[in-house]
C-alpha cells in the first residue's frame, strides 16, 4: 500500500472504519484476516494505476465477511460502464442492486467519503441474504480479472461502445448480416461483454437479422441462458424464434389440441423455463406463446390467461386469442376455472409472484390483499406500489404494512425499507405528479429532456422497449405530433441522447407494425430530418432513410407532409453524393416515381426537382456509371416525363447497345417491390436473351419460391432479405448455392448484385 498516491489515503481511511469490521490500521499493517485482505488488496492496488483509471468495488465487512460492496467510477462513461457490467455480474440474481446509484447528501460516513471523493458515481449492492455473500465474493473476483485482463486501447482509435452499439442496432435493422457480425466481434474486442452478455448478443443478432430458424435449431445456446434472469428483449428474441419455427405454421388451425401437442412437444419440454417471467413484454406472438403455455397446463390460470388477451393489441392476430381460450374441450368459465380457483388457494403467492414477474401489478395486488396478511403478501405489496401510478393504492399499502405486526415489520428486508420510505416521500409531495419515465416514449423523452439522470436514459429506454406497444401511438395522432416534436426540437445533451435512439425508433415505429399507420408520418419526417441533419452517413443509415421514405410514401401523406420529407431526402442525397452511393440515389428516384403523389402542382415539382438532383449527381460521376445504371436512369428519365433532361448526358447508350451476352441458365428475383423486378427483368432479358428471367413476389414461403430457389442458377433475394418470412425458406431450398442480397431494394441494386455475380462467377 505504500505506492498509493497521498490524496487517496484521507478516504480510504474513512471508508475503513466505524461500521466497517476491516480497519484501515488493519489493512496496511496486514494484521486482519487473510482472505478479507485478499478480497480488499486488488482492488485498492488499481488505485496506483495513474495512466489509466479502473472502476472499483470496495466490500464493507461485518463480523460474519463482507456485508456490502460499493461500486464506484471516476466519470460518467466509466460510472454507466461500472452500472450495466455490475448488472450483468450481480444484478438482481444476488443484491437488490438495480443499476442506480447512491442518493446524494447521505449522512452515512463511509458514502460520505466516497461521494467526497467520486461525486455521484458512487453505487450500492447489499446481498438478498446471508447465503449469497459468498457467491457475490466469487463473482467480484472474476469481474476484478476481467478488468485486468481488458486490452488498453489508445483514445486515438478507440470507438465509443455506445457508438459501436448504435451501428450494430443499424446493421440489423437493414439486415445487413457481414456488418451486423462485424460490428459484433468489435463490441466483445472492447472487454466490455462478458461471457453471458456474448451469448445474448450472439441471440439478438440471430433474431435481428430474422433467422428465427437457425436460433431456434441452437438448443445448446438457448438451454445455457434459460436458468438465468434474462432481459425483456432476450426472452423475446428467444420466445419469437421459437413461436416462428414450431408454432406459426399450425396457428391457425381449428384444432386448438394439434397446436398445444405442438407446444408440449417443442417449447414446454425444452424450454417452460423460458416462461417464469413475462416482464410485461407485449409483443404479439410472445403474448400468444405465453397463453399456449398457460393452456398446455393441466390446471390454467384463469387470471393470466385474461391478463393476456386484455394485453393483446386489437390488431395481429386477436382472432387466434379468442378461439383459442373458447376452443377446449371443457369451457374455461365452468370446470377450469373452478379448479383453477382452488390451485389458486393453494400456492396464491406462487400466483403473486408469478404476477410480479409479469409485471401485471393489479392482479399481484388482488392476489395479495386477498391472502393477507399472510407473511410474504407485504414484500410483494410494496413492491407493486411502487410500480403503480396511482396515490390511492400507495396509501393503502403503506396503511397495511405500518399496521402489520412487530415481528413482520422486523422482518422487512433492507429494500423494503427503502420502498416504504419512497411511497412515503411520494405522498408527502401531493401536489407533484408521478412520472414513470419508462411508461412510454413521451415520458421517457420527459425524462430525458429534464437532465439529472439518475440512471442512463438509453439504459432505461432498452429495458422498456419490450414493454411498449405501437397501439398506443396508432390512434392518438396528437401524441405522435408531441412526440415528433419534442426529439425533433431538443438541444443540448438531450438532443445527443435522442440521436443515439434513431434504430430503436426505427424498429417500434416503421419495423414493429404490421399495418400501415397514417397517425406516425410525423415521427417519419421527424426520423428523416434527423438522417439529413447527421449530413454524411453509413450506407445503412442511408436504407434506413429509405425504409422510412418508403413507409411514409404508403402511409397516404398529406401535401405538407409529402413536400417536406421530399425535402429532407433530398437534403440526404445532396450530402451523400459520392459515387459509392449512385445505387442508393437510383433506387430513391426509382422509390419516388413508383409511389404516388399528391394530386398538388407543387409536390410534382419536389419530385421532379429531386430527380434534377439525381441527374446532376451521376453527370458529375458520369464516367463511373456501371452497364446497367445508364439504362435505369433512362428508364426514370421517362417516369418523370422529361427524357430530354438527358441530352447533355455522356451517352452510354449507344455503349451498351450491342453488349448482349450468352447465358443459358435461370435468374431468380424475389423482390416485393414487383414494378423495380420487372425492371431488372427488362435489362436482363435484352443483355442475356437466352437466359430465362423469373420474379417471385410471394409475401410468405410458398412452393413456388422455393422452387425457384431451388432451380434457379443465379438467386436474388432483394426484400429486407434477413427480416422476411421467406427468406429462411428461400436460403434453405439453396443448400450450398449462392443467394445474392442486395443492399437496397430498387432495380440499380438488383442488377448490380446480378451483374457482379455474373463478373466474378461465370456460369
Amino acid at each position: 500500500m505504500n505506492d498509493l498516491p497521498a490524496n487517496e489515503i484521507a478516504w480510504l481511511q474513512v471508508f475503513f472504519s466505524g461500521r466497517n469490521a476491516l480497519s484501515w490500521e488493519n489493512i496496511i499493517h496486514h494484521t486482519a484476516r487473510a482472505d478479507w485482505l485478499e478480497q480488499v488488496s486488488p482492488w485498492l492496488g488499481l488505485l496506483s494505476h495513474v495512466s489509466r483509471k479502473y472502476p472499483m468495488v470496495l466490500p464493507v465487512f461485518d463480523e460474519n465477511g463482507p456485508c456490502q460492496w460499493y461500486g464506484v467510477a471516476e466519470d460518467d462513461v466509466a460510472a454507466n460502464a461500472l452500472s450495466q457490467e455490475l448488472m450483468a455480474f450481480i444484478g438482481p440474481s444476488y443484491s437488490d442492486f438495480y443499476g442506480l446509484p447512491v442518493k446524494d447528501n447521505s449522512t452515512d460516513p463511509l458514502e460520505q467519503a466516497l461521494q467526497d471523493r467520486f461525486g455521484r458515481f458512487v453505487f450500492l449492492m447489499a446481498p438478498t441474504s446471508i447465503t449469497v455473500r459468498q457467491n457475490i465474493t466469487q463473482t467480484l473476483k472474476l469481474y476484478l480479472d476481467l478488468l485486468r485482463r481488458r486490452p488498453d486501447i489508445p483514445d486515438r482509435t478507440q470507438r465509443p461502445f455506445g457508438r459501436i452499439r448504435y451501428e450494430f442496432d443499424q446493421a440489423l435493422l437493414v439486415g445487413n448480416e457481414a456488418d451486423a457480425r462485424q460490428l459484433r466481434d468489435e463490441l466483445v474486442a472492447t472487454g466490455r461483454i462478458d461471457a453471458t452478455q456474448n451469448k445474448y448478443l450472439e441471440i439478438h443478432l440471430l433474431a435481428g437479422l430474422g433467422h428465427y430458424h437457425q436460433l431456434a435449431r441452437d438448443s445448446s445456446l438457448i438451454r445455457s441462458v434459460t436458468d438465468l434472469s434474462l432481459p425483456g428483449q432476450i426472452i423475446t428474441d428467444l420466445i419469437e424464434s421459437l413461436y416462428i419455427h414450431y408454432i406459426v405454421a399450425v396457428e391457425e388451425d381449428e384444432n386448438i389440441d394439434i397446436i398445444l401437442t405442438q407446444f408440449r412437444n417443442h417449447f414446454l419440454r425444452q424450454y417452460g423455463a423460458l416462461f417464469r417471467e413475462r416482464k410485461g413484454i407485449r409483443q404479439p406472438n410472445v403474448l400468444k406463446a405465453f397463453l399456449l403455455y398457460e393452456l398446455a397446463q393441466d390446471t390454467p390460470n384463469v387470471k393470466r390467461c385474461e391478463t393476456i388477451a386484455e394485453t393483446f393489441p386489437s390488431e395481429s392476430g386477436r382472432h387466434l386469442i379468442t378461439r383459442w381460450l373458447n376452443g377446449l374441450n371443457r369451457p374455461i368459465n365452468a370446470v377450469v376455472q373452478q379448479a383453477a380457483v382452488v390451485q389458486q388457494d393453494i400456492d396464491s403467492a406462487a400466483l403473486a409472484k408469478q404476477a410480479w414477474g409479469d409485471e401485471d401489478y393489479p392482479l399481484a395486488l388482488d392476489l395479495c390483499f386477498a391472502a393477507h396478511p399472510a407473511t410474504w403478501t407485504y414484500n410483494i405489496l410494496l413492491r407493486c406500489a411502487v410500480e403503480i401510478d396511482d396515490r390511492d393504492i400507495m396509501q393503502r399499502v403503506l396503511d397495511t404494512v405500518s399496521q402489520a405486526p412487530e415481528d413482520i415489520q422486523a422482518g422487512l428486508k433492507q429494500q423494503d425499507h427503502k420502498r416504504l420510505e419512497k411511497l412515503r416521500q411520494i405522498l408527502q409531495t401531493p401536489d407533484n405528479p408521478i412520472i414513470r419515465y419508462d411508461a412510454d416514449w413521451m415520458a421517457w423523452a420527459c425524462y430525458v429532456e429534464q437532465g439529472n439522470h439518475e440512471k442512463p436514459p438509453l439504459k432505461i429506454l432498452e429495458d422498456a422497449l419490450p414493454n411498449w406497444s405501437f397501439e398506443t401511438y396508432a390512434n392518438d395522432p396528437q401524441s405522435c405530433k408531441n412526440l415528433a416534436e419534442k426529439i425533433g426540437n431538443a438541444t443540448g445533451q438531450a438532443e445527443q441522447i435522442f440521436r443515439g435512439t434513431f434504430p430503436a425508433l426505427v424498429d417500434f415505429f416503421v419495423e414493429r407494425p404490421d399495418r400501415l399507420v397514417p397517425s406516425f408520418i410525423p415521427l417519419y419526417r421527424m426520423l428523416l430530418f434527423s438522417v439529413a441533419c447527421n449530413g454524411l452517413v453509413s450506407s445503412n443509415e442511408l436504407e434506413l432513410a429509405s425504409t422510412i421514405m418508403h413507409t411514409l410514401l404508403n402511409s397516404g401523406p398529406s401535401q405538407e407532409d409529402y413536400q417536406g420529407a421530399v425535402d429532407e431526402y433530398k437534403e440526404i442525397l445532396i450530402a451523400n453524393s459520392a459515387p459509392n452511393h449512385i445505387n442508393w440515389a437510383l433506387n430513391s428516384a426509382e422509390l419516388l416515381a413508383l409511389y404516388p403523389c399528391p394530386p398538388d402542382n407543387r409536390c410534382r415539382e419536389k419530385r421532379l426537382h429531386y430527380f434534377m438532383e439525381v441527374v446532376n449527381i451521376l453527370r458529375s460521376h458520369g464516367h463511373r456509371l456501371t452497364p446497367a445504371q445508364y439504362p435505369i436512369l433512362c428508364l426514370l428519365a421517362q417516369d418523370y416525363g422529361c427524357p430530354d433532361l438527358l441530352d447533355n448526358f455522356p451517352n452510354r447508350m449507344e455503349e451498351n447497345a450491342n453488349n448482349i451476352e450468352i447465358f443459358k441458365g435461370v435468374i431468380g428475383i424475389y423482390t416485393l417491390m414487383e414494378s423495380a423486378g420487372q425492371r431488372a427483368k427488362q435489362f436482363l432479358t435484352e443483355r442475356y436473351p437466352e437466359a430465362r428471367v423469373e420474379i417471385n413476389s410471394d409475401p410468405v414461403a410458398t412452393d413456388r419460391l422455393t422452387h425457384l430457389a431451388r432451380t434457379a442458377d443465379i438467386f436474388v433475394f432483394a426484400w429486407k432479405s434477413s427480416k422476411h418470412q421467406a427468406y429462411y425458406a428461400a436460403k434453405e431450398a439453396r443448400g450450398n448455392q449462392q443467394t445474392l442480397l442486395p443492399s437496397g431494394k430498387g432495380t440499380a441494386s438488383i442488377l448490380d448484385c446480378v451483374l457482379n455475380a455474373m463478373a466474378h462467377s461465370p456460369i
